[in-house]
């Protein structure tokens, strides 16, 4: 019986391999083979990597590769054939896909590469002789320096040949990992920077095997499953079965995440998600860009009209990630700032500020002369000039995303950020070009700060800008939304220099016993420790220059209030 091992290396601990699992219930399915799987991420040492793999005692080695891993993979790799010459190495997955008689020319620790959709391939290495394996790369047996290839893999048609991924006890056990899932395959975009615009088709699991699976996630209680489907809600019979389904099967404490394009939406679909719970769904929109001339050259279209106005009605009761790509073709700093701004306008849970990266086998790869694309040689090939952006300009947007995380992302600054760029700013970009700049000539980005420390630099922000200088009430009411923001976010352990605390004592007992009394705290110190009372000069909500007291009650992640 041959022991094979599947290594996969995570970007993150949390963070699950969803390759390796597939792979490994194919192989299940075939005799004589004694499986192990190793699962660790790129913050795991090198040396102890290798251990557990060598302590697996593999005969063949499988491996995920990606862009976070490629590096390690490839460290790891010539070590274990220091160790085990005799071991059989295959490696799979994006980053060796389209350039793996390159790899195998300067690798010769690797024995394979499988090119595509690996289950199927895989399967029938183990079954048939090299020469015979489709989609495989391999060595001549009498030339190991010469690379052989037999022709390509069809992608597999009837997907739900391919067993549910996880193990039962490991979704009991592991409640805080993210759990990878897929209900598609394949994307009918054509997006010149992405991976998923190669295979056009789409390929569906079916919806009975979907929702037999997705009833395990739900009994198993565990709290994220990401969808990794390239475009969520292409067919709308196919999406909608999934979310009614869920939504008959609501368990509180489960969130599923999809990838989705917003503009795609029908008004009878933004009608069933307005009704969707609070924290069942998360979106992630890719918006990129909204300059027309770099849509068109990038093969990508936007109903930005229909997105706004689809967005707005579902943000109240579904957490959105609305994405960002700095350095796509004939986007220059100016133009970027019209659709940093678009997003920012739509206000969603998050933005995330990605940088272009320059990918094997994509378009845009081609396309490096016509641009005049410069990007790094190494993982992740990000870009770092082009004819319309300057090294120094995405240096600039590498702050602003930096800041962007502090300020808006944290979700810490709800009131504070939002008076300064209604009151001093001509556009929300302007104000993190200019925090950013306070940031780096203060020397800030330079080390890792806490969260009081984050709220102190806006403060020393503001007062550096002499914002309140000549205006003694807009100074009230700034530090009035930032002390807000503060106590917001739990019970203070310590209170900053500007924060000068007033609070009815007697009055915030008696509110505290009545909590008590209605059994939301089992004692007074309970209640103490969970609530806080504060008066400030302003109402928070209206901006009315009024005395105002609120009771603040932390539950869970959740903070309620109260005017008192």
């Amino acid at each position: 019986m041959e022991n094979i091992t599947l290594l996969g290396i995570n970007s993150k601990f949390v963070h699950t391999n969803l390759a390796i699992r597939y792979i490994k219930k194919m192989i299940e399915q075939v005799e004589e083979y004694s499986l192990t799987m190793v699962e660790s991420s790129i913050n795991n040492q090198l040396p102890n990597i290798i251990r557990e793999v060598i302590e697996s005692k593999p005969e063949i080695l499988l491996v995920s590769t990606y862009i976070w891993n490629k590096e390690f993979v490839f460290k790891i790799i010539v070590e274990l054939k220091k160790i085990n010459p005799n071991l059989k190495i295959y490696l799979g997955g994006p980053e060796v896909s389209y350039n793996a008689t390159e790899i195998m020319e300067t690798y010769s620790e690797v024995d394979g590469i499988i090119e595509g959709e690996g289950e199927k391939i895989i399967t029938n290495l183990l079954q048939r002789e090299e020469k015979d394996v489709l989609g495989l790369y391999y060595r001549d047996e009498k030339n190991k320096d010469e690379i052989k290839f037999n022709g390509h893999e069809a992608p597999i048609e009837n997907l739900d040949i391919i067993p549910f991924p996880y193990e039962n006890l490991e979704l009991m056990e592991n409640k805080g990992k993210i759990f990878y899932y897929e209900s598609t395959r394949g994307c009918p975009f054509r997006c010149s920077y992405c991976m998923s615009s190669i295979e056009k088709s789409v390929r569906s699991f079916s919806l009975p095997r979907v929702k037999k699976d997705l009833m395990t996630f739900l009994d198993a209680g565990v709290n994220l499953v990401k969808f990794v489907d390239r475009t969520f809600n292409l067919k709308k019979d196919h999406y909608m079965g999934i979310w009614e389904f869920l939504i008959e099967n609501y368990r509180p404490n489960t969130t599923f995440h999809f990838e989705i394009s917003a503009d795609l939406f029908d008004d009878e679909v933004i009608s069933f998600l307005t009704t969707v719970p609070k924290g069942l769904f998360q979106f992630e929109i890719g918006v990129q860009t909204i300059n027309n001339r770099t849509m068109k050259l990038i093969r990508r279209k936007n109903n930005l009209e229909k997105l706004s106005k689809n967005v707005l009605a579902i943000k109240d009761n579904i957490h959105l990630h609305l994405d960002l790509i700095a350095g796509l073709p004939k986007e220059d700093f100016e133009t970027f700032k019209s659709s940093f701004n678009y997003v920012y306008g739509l206000k969603p849970e998050m933005i995330q500020l990605g940088f272009l990266k320059i990918l094997r086998g994509t378009e845009i790869s081609e396309q490096i002369r016509e641009f005049d694309y410069k990007y790094m040689e190494f993982p992740p090939y990000e870009v770092v000039s082009n004819d319309d952006i300057a090294y120094e300009e995405l240096l600039k947007l590498k702050d602003i995303e930096e800041v962007l995380d502090f300020y808006y992302n944290s979700g810490d600054f709800i009131k504070s950020v939002d008076y300064l760029i209604n009151n001093f700013y001509s556009s929300p970009f302007e104000f993190y070009l200019d925090i950013s700049d306070f940031y780096e000539n203060k020397g800030h980005f330079k080390v890792s700060h806490k969260k009081l420390a984050i709220f102190n630099f806006l403060v020393d922000f503001y007062n550096e800008k002499k914002f309140g200088e000549d205006d003694r009430e807009g100074k009230i009411r700034f530090i009035e939304y930032i002390k807000f923001d503060y106590v917001n976010l739990g019970k203070p352990g310590k209170y900053p220099e500007w924060f000068k605390s007033s609070k009815d004592r007697g009055l915030y007992h008696e509110l505290v016993e009545k909590l008590v009394e209605e059994l939301k705290f089992k004692n007074n110190r309970q209640g103490f420790k969970n609530t806080e009372m504060e008066e400030f000069d302003i109402d928070i909500f209206t901006g009315e220059r009024k005395k105002t007291r609120l009771l603040f009650i932390y539950e869970g992640k959740e903070t309620k209030i109260q005017e008192c």
